[in-house]
């Protein structure tokens, strides 16, 4: 089928740029793992989840609606360019002033730090949105990759020596504004080369208005996300301090590198592909169903590697400090087939321009994250966190796909179900084996 052909031709071509960044990514962790302490990166995250919120309020849906156009003239590229470091210096400025209230919450001695590093960070992530989302629709996802390989390696050989010579929170908050800097030069420059060519400062700011029907409900998705996304993280940082954030938050951070290696890199390419077939409905489900199940075999190799070789992984990556990280992986593993495949589902949903729907599985995905989020709080234990985060990733899973095949393909879900049956017997069995203590 020739538009599968296409689809997997582009995921090559994603795939094979973003496995670079990635396990530049990877041996940057396992670097700065060694040299920085868990409650050093317990103080960064605690900061980094509000700056992903800054960061998601900048995007607000920008870049899915960029890639989805047919046509963008100068005058309007560059006054959504405007727009973006206008947004990007306000939102800056609000998170300086937000310091106060940062170090208030957490009561975590440090915060304070790392405000001003982020503050400029979100200039420059602001200003990046458009040339990244123009190499993106151009499916340039080597020059996105050479970006983000230069980046991490520059940023982590930064921090690497400035600790030691300066406080351990501020030579690591250098890193991720060091990585905003060379990520939006490197972007911008590649941009020139694009469809739509490099963007620069102009004064059509109207230009927004066409993308605000779209962007509008992925912003709302994202917003709804965010929380359901992260609240784990806000909570453990107020009610359990650095030192756990910390351990959760690279436990975390271990568990995603299955999704990054088998979807983050995939999707960027899903959504240009599959626009050109969204007339046809019982094409672009076909593909989807094919695309799928091959994804959902790997997906429970990666998910069943992960739970029995969580030790030796955490030990070679992290090192003996970060032990206590083990059985969270163990539990976070059990997720790992369900999110690889779900996290496909949002480029299906914004290619057959049905951002609406996204909006509202985001809504009820968030509201069973958060009740288990909460209820694992009042706990006051980690694993139990991670306990209730698995058991509601599952149930999402079943409603954005019931959601999908209704409100999307116009059919029944229960032969995707049925395919899908081998992701529920492993997930069982890995929850079994961890309940018995036996591994």
């Amino acid at each position: 089928m020739k538009e599968n052909k296409l689809l997997y031709k582009a995921i090559g071509k994603s795939v094979l740029g973003r496995y670079s960044v990635y396990l530049v990514n990877l041996i940057s962790m396992m670097i700065l793992a060694r040299v920085f302490t868990p409650e050093v990166f317990g103080i960064i995250a605690a900061i980094m989840v509000f700056y992903l919120f800054f960061q998601l309020m900048a995007e607000a849906g920008l870049g899915p609606a960029i890639i989805n156009l047919t046509q963008l003239s100068n005058k309007e590229r560059d006054g959504i360019f405007t727009l973006t470091l206008i947004i990007g210096v306000i939102l800056a400025g609000l998170f300086l002033l937000s310091s106060d209230f940062l170090v208030s919450f957490y009561q975590i001695k440090g915060i304070e730090q790392v405000v001003p590093f982020v503050s400029v960070s979100l200039i420059l992530f602001a200003i990046t949105i458009v040339p990244n989302a123009l190499l993106l629709r151009d499916q340039s996802f080597y020059k996105i990759a050479i970006s983000g390989t230069i980046a991490e390696i520059t940023s982590t050989s930064i921090a690497f020596l400035l600790n030691y010579y300066i406080d351990a929170v501020y030579a690591l908050s250098a890193k991720y504004l060091a990585s905003a800097c060379i990520s939006f030069l490197m972007q911008f420059y590649f941009s020139a080369n694009t469809d739509f060519g490099r963007p620069k400062i102009g004064s059509q700011l109207s230009a927004i208005k066409p993308l605000l029907s779209f962007s509008l409900y992925q912003f709302g998705f994202n917003f709804i996300n965010f929380f359901s996304r992260n609240l784990d993280n806000i909570l453990i940082g107020k009610f359990l301090g650095a030192a756990s954030l910390g351990i959760y938050d690279k436990s975390y951070q271990l568990m995603k590198y299955p999704l990054m290696l088998l979807t983050f890199a995939m999707t960027p390419a899903i959504q240009p592909v599959i626009r050109q077939n969204r007339d046809d409905k019982d094409k672009v489900e076909k593909i989807h169903m094919a695309f799928t199940f091959k994804l959902s075999m790997v997906a429970i190799a990666a998910g069943i590697a992960m739970f029995f070789l969580s030790e030796f992984i955490v030990l070679i990556m992290l090192g003996e400090q970060w032990k206590g990280v083990i059985p969270i992986i163990k539990i976070l593993a059990i997720s790992i087939p369900v999110q690889v495949v779900a996290s496909t589902s949002g480029s299906f949903f914004q290619a057959m321009d049905k951002a609406g729907v996204l909006f509202l599985s985001g809504c009820l995905s968030a509201v069973l994250m958060i009740a288990a989020i909460v209820i694992g709080i009042f706990e006051r234990d980690i694993l139990s966190i991670s306990w209730y985060l698995v058991i509601a990733m599952h149930i999402n899973f079943v409603q954005t796909y019931l959601l999908m095949y209704k409100k999307v393909f116009n059919q029944s879900a229960i032969l995707f179900f049925v395919k899908m049956l081998p992701i529920f017997l492993a997930a069982t069995l890995m929850s079994l084996a961890m309940l018995s203590g036996k591994v």
